[in-house]
């Protein structure tokens, strides 16, 4: 497997000042190049949220009307420049206040379009706890402090922690009850749709979060701090770091601990750029897990396990590092093709005796 992650044009470290009118701080630094934006407006600015008095008998109401209104609006994308342009928590709430409940409505939207969604489950768990985050933030003020919002934010955080596992089962629930009318190519764009919305609007969250306790944190920091980002990544560390992590699960889950070797590759120094490090961690990790396993099980003895090293290896230039993972367990069979990137296809071997609608293993995940 190879992976390439394509720096950003804009790196920067942080570009709010310390203060409203001061010189910038130990923490800041200036941007080294220019506008940022996509569409020439900076994403707080893109509209701010009006908080209606509503009586508690008309809630309920209030609600679905908003619903209704947000659904066919368009989540705003954003580069990784932007993300650190709003490193004041004022700013980054400003753009959240309006941003997560356009993509709570999106996913909400989805959910119902699926005929006969409320027989299933997990589905009305997840619209059910969809629709509370969108009404908390509906219903939240930013004024006279972001208590309340923090607070919001950090339930709507709790609550999302088991919607991709539960969507994973949905889906799973679907195509069996409904067959090839729910098959791969229904829902794995679908699913790609929904969990790349679960993914953005979690890393935006968590990065409101941070800058929440960074500016907080009287606590002095070696670098510019830049929330869940970090402007200086090593790539070839978090590799490292991830692969003692994946042989330890490897070792508990098959009693055996594959041979990883991260080797790195440049020109000049080591390979680094602006990045968030739990996003290349949860990447790597999958990628990992799925050698380890392979190797585990095509392995006949814990000899031959170390005989079969699963290679990683780093490469940069200017612009680009990419990520190479080998391993020598055989690879995918030809006759698999493009079934491997169906959410619906795994290779691991399943345990009937488990419930698919309860569990999902560590080295397999919910395949």
């Amino acid at each position: 497997a190879t992976a390439k992650l394509q720096a950003p044009l804009i790196q920067v470290e942080r570009v709010d000042p310390a203060a409203p009118g001061g010189p910038p701080g130990p923490r800041a630094l200036k941007r080294k190049y220019g506008p940022s934006s996509w569409d020439g407006q900076v994403p707080w600015e893109r509209g701010s949220m009006m908080v209606p008095q509503v009586a508690e008998s008309d809630v309920e109401e209030f609600i679905q009307q908003e619903l209704d209104s947000f659904a066919p609006m368009t989540p705003r994308p954003l580069t990784m420049q932007e993300v650190l342009d709003m490193l004041d928590p004022q700013r980054i709430a400003k753009f959240l206040h309006v941003e997560v409940p356009i993509r709570m409505a999106e996913r909400i939207r989805w959910i119902r379009e699926i005929r006969n969604w409320q027989e299933i489950p997990e589905l009305v768990e997840i619209e059910d706890a969809h629709v509370h985050v969108f009404r908390d933030f509906r219903l939240v003020q930013r004024k006279p402090t972001l208590d309340a919002f923090t607070a919001v934010v950090e339930r709507a955080m709790q609550k999302q922690q088991p919607v991709r596992l539960k969507v994973s089962l949905a889906m799973h629930r679907l195509h069996t009850m409904r067959g090839e009318q729910f098959g791969s190519d229904l829902i794995d764009p679908w699913l790609d749709n929904f969990l790349l919305n679960c993914i953005g609007t979690e890393m935006l969250m968590s990065q409101y979060l941070a800058c929440v306790n960074m500016n907080s944190s009287s606590a002095a920091s070696t670098k510019p701090l830049a929330g869940i980002v970090d402007p200086d990544c090593d790539v070839a560390q978090i590799c490292r770091e991830t692969a003692m992590h994946v042989q330890e699960i490897t070792e508990e889950h098959t009693g055996r601990t594959p041979k990883i070797e991260v080797k790195e590759f440049h020109d000049k120094a080591v390979p680094r750029f602006s990045y968030i490090p739990g996003f290349l961690r949860f990447i790597m990790t999958e990628v990992l897990k799925n050698s380890c396993r392979a190797t585990a099980e095509v392995a006949k003895s814990d000899r031959e396990v170390q005989k079969r090293p699963i290679e990683i290896i780093v490469c940069a230039d200017d612009h680009e590092v990419a990520i190479r993972v080998n391993d020598r367990a055989r690879g995918i069979p030809f006759g698999v093709g493009q079934k491997v990137w169906s959410y619906l296809y795994t290779t691991a071997n399943k345990d009937k005796s488990i419930s698919y609608a309860t569990t999902a293993t560590s080295l397999a995940g919910y395949g």
